[in-house]
């Protein structure tokens, strides 16, 4: 079967389908009001006691949305005055909630939208009495959104996401690269309980497989991204993680080294600040594990879409230091600790002034002299604000650069996260422009300059962003194959 298939994640998957069925098309009357406001109450308790056991920043957001007082006024109010089923009342209140939110002119507050319909998703699965009975053997998710905590709950069994809409930068679909789940969308009917192959290589979907095309994708999911990586003499290849569990992927798959690791996630699974020992011990079983390659930490990056409940922060960037000034200075006296090779870069998210990156970098120093620490080390920033952009001369005390370029096309061109992949290429060929100066002043100056984000996995972006002088990128695992395939094509084509 082929199909109009948008690939959000690379990969291949054999497995029987199963349908997460969508419910929040209720639109009932009820006779007994009392019976519905009961109904709602239980559910809301259920749902509660199955969170108890849940961790990560997922969850925590679900607990809170839970306990709003607002959605069980507005659901009660429902019930009471207009003699709408639970379901009804339910569907009705987040719809609002949703329009509220889409009305809004925060980002933060937008991205919350997924986090209520994976809520409401949750308490309507309770009310009809239909939570899901999830299969415990591998299967094909299809469903019309994926809601990141039934991935995060099922990810064992899950082989493969086919969707009725996801966008590129979205919560799940950054969660499916990660986790090397091939993901795609489509319009397209999927029949349940059948056995299909999803394969992005071609953009089919194949039902009642035969024996032979099992065993070819059964091989194709045993071996490596790309067994001969291509020979890049200066260029790197680079990866993205969230955490040590990927590290011996990485060394697997080839990688030149770790261009970013997000070690927010460090602090968002836990409910409590890391200790300096706590953190000394998680990043130096990462550099020990990666051996003596270019690893590069991002100093924890919250704020917006990234809420960590111990921490008071709204906004992304240089305030979250200042005003956690402990945490920030156990955190990197931990790198410190770990540079165990001298191959260790730290950088700066979200940073829109020299002064700001100055501050950072003098106080990274000081605390670096303090531990009478001699090995080498890299200090930089991420290129990610349109600010920094227009005054990339000022960044002179910046060791390098990495273009941060998922926050820096939506500072840009106001995209969301919807668009993210479809960037057109006008938009494209004008970011390339706007980093050719990034280019030049880095070339002139001896400034290392990589780029990390989803465009550098995007083949079409990739080739442009080469032309410029490029030559560093940074990728998610899953997105390695495709990377070095970019790469050795624009090379081939070059020397011709």
């Amino acid at each position: 079967m082929t199909s109009d298939l948008i690939v959000i994640s690379e990969g291949y998957a054999c497995a029987t389908t199963f349908h997460v069925t969508d419910y929040t098309s209720y639109n009932l009357k009820s006779d007994n009001k009392n019976r519905e406001l009961e109904r709602f109450d239980k559910a809301v308790e259920k749902a509660g006691q199955d969170l108890e056991s849940q961790d990560g920043p997922y969850f925590t957001i679900q607990k809170l949305i839970l306990s709003d007082p607002l959605l069980k006024n507005g659901v009660s109010t429902l019930i009471k005055e207009n003699g709408l089923t639970a379901e009804a009342a339910l569907y009705q209140t987040i719809k609002k909630y949703k329009e509220d939110l889409l009305s809004s002119n925060s980002k933060y507050l937008q991205e919350r939208i997924y986090d209520l319909e994976d809520m409401s998703q949750r308490l309507i699965n309770i009310l009809v009495d239909n939570k899901y009975a999830f299969p415990n053997e591998p299967f094909i998710l299809v469903c019309d959104e994926l809601l990141p905590s039934i991935l995060l709950e099922h990810v064992k069994y899950i082989q493969g996401i086919i969707a009725k809409k996801a966008g590129y930068l979205s919560h799940g679909a950054i969660l499916a690269r990660t986790l090397e789940i091939p993901f795609v969308t489509t319009n397209i009917a999927i029949p349940n309980h059948q056995k299909i192959i999803l394969d992005t290589r071609t953009k089919h979907l194949v039902l009642n497989p035969t024996p032979e095309q099992i065993a070819e994708i059964a091989l194709l999911k045993e071996q490596l991204p790309n067994l001969e990586v291509t020979e890049h003499p200066g260029m790197n290849l680079l990866a993205n993680v969230f955490g040590n569990e990927e590290i011996e992927k990485v060394k697997n798959y080839g990688f030149d080294g770790i261009g970013l690791y997000r070690t927010e996630f460090v602090f968002i699974h836990n409910n409590r600040p890391l200790t300096y020992q706590e953190q000394l011990n998680i990043y130096t079983s990462a550099v020990k594990t990666l051996g003596p390659k270019t690893f590069c930490f991002r100093s924890f990056d919250v704020g917006d879409d990234k809420q960590i409940p111990y921490l008071k922060t709204h906004k992304k960037g240089f305030l979250n230091y200042v005003n956690n000034k402990e945490m920030f200075e156990d955190q990197i006296k931990a790198f410190i600790g770990a540079n165990l090779y001298g191959k260790m870069k730290i950088m700066f998210p979200m940073i829109e002034t020299k002064e700001e990156f100055n501050y950072l970098k003098s106080w990274v120093i000081r605390l670096k002299n303090e531990l009478n620490n001699e090995m080498p080390l890299k200090i930089g920033m991420m290129l990610e604000t349109k600010a920094a952009l227009e005054h990339i001369y000022d960044f002179t005390e910046a060791d390098f650069f990495s273009i941060g370029t998922n926050d820096l096309s939506m500072q840009l061109y106001n995209l969301d996260r919807e668009k993210a992949k479809k960037i057109p290429a006008k938009l494209i060929q004008d970011l390339q422009n706007k980093l050719k100066e990034v280019v030049n002043f880095c070339n002139k100056t001896g400034k290392d300059l990589s780029m990390c984000g989803e465009l550098a996995a995007i083949p079409a972006a990739t080739k442009q962003f080469l032309a410029i002088g490029l030559k560093n990128f940074s990728v998610s695992p899953s997105a390695f194959k495709d990377l070095n395939e970019t790469i050795k094509n624009y090379l081939k084509n070059k020397n011709n």
